[in-house]
Formats: C-alpha cells, sequence, structure tokens
C-alpha cells in the first residue's frame, strides 16, 4: 500500500475481476527487482502481488487465499520478555576479547585490493579496520562485542537479510551484522548494495589469508 501511495508514476487498470496496479518497489538488498503488479478484488483485498525483474520476468508471487481483517492479537507477542521466554539460550556463550585471527573476504571486486589494516584497542576488546583501494574502494570492520548480562534491544537502522548464519541491515551504502562474538561492518560510497552483500556473503567464520 506504501509502495502504492508513493508512486506518482503508478499504473491502473480494471478488469473483470481485480483492480490492478503496477508500481516501483525498493528492495536494498536485490536492486534488480524493479517494478510489482497488485491485484486487488472488487472488495478492495489484495489477492496477489508479483515481484518483477528489469526484463520483467516474475521472481517472486505471492498469492493471498483469506483476509481477516478483524484479526486481534496478544500484546505480549512484540514483548521482548516474553519472546526470549521461548528462545533458545547458549549459556556457555561466552565475550570475545582479541581478535585472533582476521577473517578476509573470498569475493573482491576485480581491481580493488586491501590496502591498509589497523588494530584500535577498546576499552574491553579490539577493532580491526581494513581499507580495501581501487577501481571499488570499501572499508571492513571487524569489532568484538559485550556480552550482555540482561536480554537487550539494540536499534538498527537499515532493511533486515539473511547474511551467512544470522540477520543483518542493509542501508543505502553499508551491510552491518553480528556472528560469533564478532560485529562486521561493510560499507563503501562506490559499491552499489549487491556488490556490497556479495562481499558481506563471502565473509566465513574459517580464517581466510590475503
Amino acid at each position: 500500500m506504501k509502495d502504492i501511495k508513493s508512486d506518482n508514476d503508478r499504473k491502473f487498470e480494471e478488469t473483470e475481476n481485480y483492480y490492478v496496479f503496477t508500481t516501483k518497489v525498493n528492495y536494498p538488498n536485490n536492486r534488480d527487482l524493479t517494478k510489482q503488479v497488485v491485484y486487488f478484488d472488487k472488495k478492495l483485498n489484495i489477492k496477489e502481488v508479483q515481484v518483477l525483474n528489469s526484463k520483467n520476468n516474475t521472481e517472486i508471487k505471492v498469492k493471498i487465499t483469506k483476509t481477516d481483517t478483524k484479526a486481534t492479537y496478544n500484546t505480549k507477542y512484540f514483548t521482548l520478555n516474553e519472546n526470549m521466554q521461548t528462545a533458545i539460550i547458549d549459556e556457555k556463550t561466552e565475550s570475545v576479547l582479541k581478535i585472533e585471527d582476521v577473517i578476509y573476504p573470498m569475493y573482491i571486486p576485480e581491481n580493488t585490493s586491501l590496502g591498509s589494516q589497523n588494530t584500535i584497542a577498546k576499552s574491553s576488546g579490539e577493532r580491526i579496520i581494513l581499507t580495501f583501494e581501487g577501481e571499488k574502494p570499501f572499508i571492513l570492520v571487524e569489532e568484538t562485542v559485550n556480552k550482555e548480562e540482561e536480554f537487550t534491544t539494540v536499534p538498527t537502522y537499515g532493511e533486515p537479510a539473511m547474511l551467512i548464519d544470522t540477520v543483518g541491515s542493509i542501508s543505502d551504502n553499508s551491510v552491518s551484522w553480528i556472528s560469533n562474538g564478532l560485529e562486521y561492518y561493510v560499507a563503501s560510497d562506490v559499491m552499489n548494495i549487491e556488490e556490497l552483500v556479495d562481499v558481506a556473503k563471502s565473509i566465513n567464520t574459517i580464517p581466510v589469508g590475503k
């Protein structure tokens, strides 16, 4: 609905059974998805959504068979403590204070290479900054994360996306995530988001040499 409302160039047509809107879309983790076709029945219930790529091929299709406009939910569904009661907690998890092995990305854009590597001590842990130079310059930050004694809500900015073994956050020019006691951050003013995601996904938990 937000896409339909915000797209001033949206297209509309009426068929025998549907009202059909065609609008632009914005998927930060897949820029090849360019538009969507949304089908409403004559009672204004959404029945189907198709997301198309730049070649007008359908890559995502969602069909809705039933709409309940009077659905209710328990307010505890979105309460942190209520949700964490059912979470699987690994009590053996410990804070990482030192990065023993620097992890390098297995994917680096063509004509781009590691220019410098700096280690910075923190009050409890350390941060490593890898600067890659060339046609597609970017930085990769690897940083230790302190273990919280209690469950804490940490605000993040960007779109969520699956990265390796966890959920990361994707913004216009950066990707960040936490895995195995380390926080990772990849950013570039030159690379597009697809290239940044490719770099992020190539960072394995197994140390890779330069």
